[in-house]
């Protein structure tokens, strides 16, 4: 498999960072160009392309936060925010447009009464992506 470019999409969880480092990693030994992305889902209420959102401000710290991670670790990163209806399909049409050819995504596996959940977000971008896509997870008991 040739890499030229990865996608990771980025909520500034502890996680994220671990994956990050580790997405840069590969993307280095490959190397690949990195973009990291944050989503913003902007509600129906709103129009997708609607100024001032809630988080805006922290999406932009933590897409600060993920440059320096990526930097830690010897790779430059490019970074983008994006808003859409839902994550899923921003970061697919993202992944999409950009070309890239691998997406790096982390999983928050949830367990509630006895079932596993992967989340809608990881599990669309599963279903749709044209590209592997690499899942690391962690747990969370709700």
């Amino acid at each position: 498999m040739e890499i030229k470019h990865v996608l990771i999409p980025y909520m500034g969880t502890p996680q994220d960072e671990d994956l990050l480092r580790i997405a840069c990693r590969v993307a280095n030994a490959f190397k690949a160009k990195v973009s990291v992305v944050h989503v913003i889902e902007v509600p129906m209420t709103l129009p997708v392309d609607a100024e001032n959102l809630p988080g805006f401000e922290e999406a932009n710290e933590m897409l600060d936060k993920a440059e320096e991670v990526a930097l830690s670790v010897g790779v430059e990163a490019e970074t983008g925010l994006l808003q859409g209806r839902d994550a899923g399909h921003a970061i697919v049409e993202e992944a999409i447009h950009r070309e890239v050819d691998l997406i790096f995504m982390e999983a928050h596996e949830r367990t509630r009464l006895g079932m596993l959940t992967l989340g809608h977000t990881v599990e669309y971008v599963l279903k749709k992506a044209p590209m592997p896509v690499w899942i690391s997870r962690s747990t969370i008991q709700l």
